[in-house]
This record gives structure tokens, C-alpha cells and sequence, in this order.
């Protein structure tokens, strides 16, 4: 069920097609890149570094949470922590590094297969990010739970039951999946042909996708705390992180040459599910809401935007993209240099 009829000719057949990058993207993903990026640094993977300690120590939400309600088996992640739990217990027979590394894998070659569906094997090199370092080999929890998203997307789009509740059980392992769903969803409502929302105007169809990427940058930015403390979620009291204006600004540019062709843009569910998600960072520019856990989970589909654009935007934008990565990793080790 995709919404680019003149892209079907990208698109592979069947799982076949999937081998080759899926071979080379789990390769890359085997190397010891941790210790080599973070060689002779003070940084630290401070998510994976949590979850270490919680196994380790046994410091489980499940020895002292209890679960009133079908909602919090979501907005207290239940999957996640009993993954942790069993982990802990030995039940799952595997020492928690591999495990980690297992979920790194996953979530690189998911990834890799999402741009490779749309562009082919070159853009695989724009996920040399990282954006991407930090979501497969840090943040485990995020990684485990898109990749599930990511395989829905890939392989189940037209199994609407099955590809629902894959997304369900995801939203256990990290709350934030219910609003990639209903993103996607709404992604899907406003396609060109065969949607809900196919009829109405294109303008009021991308305002639509636009306002939602508005409306959640003002949810994670000013609003978070306050919506958070209406579901009692514990997430409340974490300290908010936010990335500079500047280094968000390259995101806005490219939202402002995605609308220059918006027609074209929004022709793709990858196109739509861009334009909201840099909207959404668009907004944190000036906001302060932290973005880039957003940007990293939806960083695929925007390479794979780029690879589905007009060759008269593709010829600036991987320019510019190839620049701005070596900033995004200058960034990143003044970052870890403190």
C-alpha cells in the first residue's frame, strides 16, 4: 500500500532484494563502533549505560509499580521493563551485552532497509549519523521499539490487524510509538489517492500534516510537562535536554526546499512523514523542546524523502547533507569533550 505509484519501479518485489543491504547493514553493525568513536573520549552511551545498571543492580519498575490500569501498561512501558526483568532473572539465557547488541543490529538494519527501499544502496551512507550511533547503540529502548515500526512499514502495511498490533505492543517498550502511529495513520489518510482525506485541497492536506508536526513540537517543548502530569506519567520530573538553534537549523532549511516542491514532496508517505517531523523540529528551534529523539527515529524516512525528490533538489540537498553530517559529528565530539 504505498502512494507513489511512479516510485513502485524502487520498490523491491519481495525479501530477496532485501539480503544484500540487509547482510552489510547487520556487518557494519557488528563492529566495535563505540569503542571506536568514543576511543580516548570522556563520553559515555549514558541510555545503554542506564540500562546496564538497572540489570545489574536489579532496579526494576516491576518489583514496586503496580499497574491499575490498561494505560499504564503503556505510559509505563511494561514491556521494556519485564525484557529487563527476565534479563535480570536469567530467563533469558543471553548475557545483557548481547542482548544490546542484538537490538543494535535490528534497529541498523531496519533503518538501512527503509532508505534502501526508497534510494538503493548509496544513501545507506547518509546513516554514518549520529543521529543514528546514539539510537542503535544507546538509546536500546527507542531502537527496540522503532525497529518494530520500521518492519511494520517494511513488510505488514497491508495486514491493517496485524501491523496494528505490532505498533501496539511497540507503544509497551516506549510510549512514544502511539504518536508515530498516528502520525503514520494520518500520513496515510492524507495520500493523494486512497485516502480518507484524498479529496480535500493538497494545501489543506500538507496544513493538516504541518499542524500535527506544530502541535507535537509545542507537546515535547512548553506543553510536555503539563501533558505528562495529566497521565501521570513519571517522565514528568526528567530534566529536558535541547539541541541549539543553530545545529537544528539545517532541518529547517530542508523543510523550506521540501515545501519549494511540495507538490512532489507530499506525493509520498516518506514525503508527508518528513514534512511532519521537521516541522516539528522546526518549531523546537524556537520552542526549546528537545527534538532530536524525534529526528533520529524518523531520520530514515527523511533520507529516503531526499532519495524520492526531483533531481533539481537532490543535487543540493545531499550536497548540503554530506556537509552538514561532518558538522553534526564535530558537534558531537565537542559534545562528548565537554
Amino acid at each position: 500500500m504505498n502512494n507513489h505509484p511512479a516510485h513502485q519501479a524502487l520498490l523491491p518485489r519481495d525479501f530477496r532484494s532485501y539480503i544484500i543491504p540487509a547482510i552489510l547493514a547487520a556487518v557494519i553493525s557488528l563492529l566495535p563502533w563505540p569503542d571506536i568513536i568514543l576511543s580516548g573520549t570522556r563520553g559515555i552511551l549514558l541510555d545503554r549505560e542506564v540500562y546496564t545498571y538497572q540489570i545489574v543492580y536489579r532496579d526494576n519498575l516491576l518489583n514496586y509499580f503496580h499497574f491499575s490500569s490498561v494505560i499504564d501498561y503503556f505510559t509505563s512501558e511494561y514491556t521494556w521493563w519485564m525484557i529487563l526483568k527476565l534479563l535480570q532473572d536469567g530467563s533469558i539465557t543471553l548475557h545483557y551485552q548481547t542482548f544490546f547488541q542484538i537490538i543494535t543490529t535490528i534497529c541498523v538494519i531496519t533503518a538501512a532497509l527503509v532508505v534502501y527501499r526508497n534510494g538503493g544502496i548509496l544513501p545507506l551512507i547518509f546513516l554514518a549519523n549520529p543521529l543514528i550511533f546514539d539510537l542503535a547503540y544507546s538509546q536500546l529502548r527507542s531502537a527496540l521499539a522503532i525497529s518494530i515500526l520500521y518492519i511494520v512499514y517494511l513488510f505488514f502495511r497491508r495486514s491493517t490487524v496485524l501491523a496494528f498490533a505490532l505498533c501496539l505492543f511497540a507503544a509497551t517498550i516506549h510510549t512514544t510509538m502511539v504518536i508515530f502511529l498516528a502520525i503514520y495513520i494520518l500520513c496515510i489518510m492524507t495520500a493523494d489517492e486512497g485516502g480518507r482525506l484524498s479529496r480535500w485541497p493538497l494545501e489543506v492536506r500538507l496544513a493538516l500534516v504541518l499542524g500535527a508536526g506544530v502541535v507535537m513540537g509545542l507537546a515535547i517543548g512548553p506543553l510536555r510537562e503539563t501533558l505528562l502530569n495529566l497521565i501521570g506519567d513519571r517522565r514528568a520530573e526528567y530534566l529536558d535536554l535541547a539541541a541549539s538553534p543553530l545545529y537544528l537549523s539545517f532541518w529547517v532549511g530542508l523543510l523550506g526546499l521540501f515545501l519549494l516542491d511540495f507538490r512532489h514532496t507530499f506525493r509520498s508517505v516518506e514525503g508527508r512523514f518528513s514534512l511532519f517531523i521537521l516541522s516539528l523540529v522546526t518549531v523546537n528551534v524556537f520552542t526549546g523542546g528537545y527534538s532530536l529523539r524525534f529526528l533520529a527515529l524518523g531520520y530514515p524516512f527523511v533520507i529516503a524523502t531526499i532519495s524520492l525528490a526531483r533531481p533539481s533538489l537532490k543535487s543540493f540537498a545531499i550536497p548540503a547533507l554530506s556537509i552538514y553530517m561532518v558538522a553534526q559529528w564535530i558537534y558531537y565530539f565537542n559534545g562528548i569533550a565537554g
